[in-house]
């Protein structure tokens, strides 16, 4: 996989395995390293303010590395403010081990603040890449549709579930079209209320049946 990005990006430089050799980070950034040993850890510096929400996100496994990264957060004086080893991913499918790390918090005071990776299992290598995104919530969501295949006669019309996958704290109405569809197909239904997660619309075909599949996108 090839991830692209709007935030600035860095790599990560060796040696940042203590607080006192800490890689300094202006945020928001994405950093792309590696756990090169096992027992390796990685940390890196960032100022921030009183009060400022910040986002501290791994992607390694979902992007096919085997790291199981492991995070934490901590103030100047080596407090731990959050840690985090697995987030789950309701957008995974059949993945069982959500292994990709990920927090939220506020931070408490105006300072220099670090964030400390590392692979849970103590493990590493040349394989063990990650990014490592630090920045402010970047609300968004994605939308799943069930079921994902429908056989519908000419001019009925049939029901489906729209689930929101919501993400770092977007609980806006999301409003729901069919785009670019065929002339006759039709979405009843079309709004997932603010905070909730399910809604169940209603899918028209038009009269005249088709022997072909039809591809529509929500």
């Amino acid at each position: 996989p090839f991830v692209v990005d709007d935030l600035p990006e860095s790599l990560e430089q060796e040696p940042n395995d203590t607080i006192t050799a800490a890689q300094p980070l202006t945020a928001p950034v994405i950093v792309n390293g590696r756990i090169y040993a096992p027992g390796d850890l990685d940390v890196f510096s960032f100022k921030g303010r009183a009060g400022e929400a910040v986002v501290v996100a791994v992607a390694a496994r979902a992007l096919g590395s085997p790291l199981d990264s492991v995070i934490r957060l901590t103030d100047a004086d080596g407090r731990t403010l959050a840690v985090n080893d697995d987030c789950q991913d309701k957008g995974a499918g059949l993945t069982t081990h959500h292994a990709d790390s990920h927090l939220e918090t506020v931070l408490p005071a105006d300072g220099t603040y670090h964030v400390q990776l590392a692979d849970a299992q103590r493990q590493g290598g040349p394989d063990y890449a990650y990014r490592l995104r630090i920045s402010a919530p970047r609300p968004d969501f994605e939308l799943r549709l069930v079921p994902s295949s429908l056989s519908v006669r000419g001019g009925a019309s049939a029901p489906l579930t729209v689930y929101a996958l919501r993400k770092e704290g977007f609980t806006n109405d999301i409003f729901l079209r069919l785009q670019d569809a065929p002339r006759g197909f039709a979405l009843a239904g079309s709004c997932l209320p603010a905070g909730q997660e399910k809604v169940q619309v209603t899918l028209s075909v038009p009269p005249r049946p088709t022997d072909q599949p039809v591809g529509l996108k929500v």
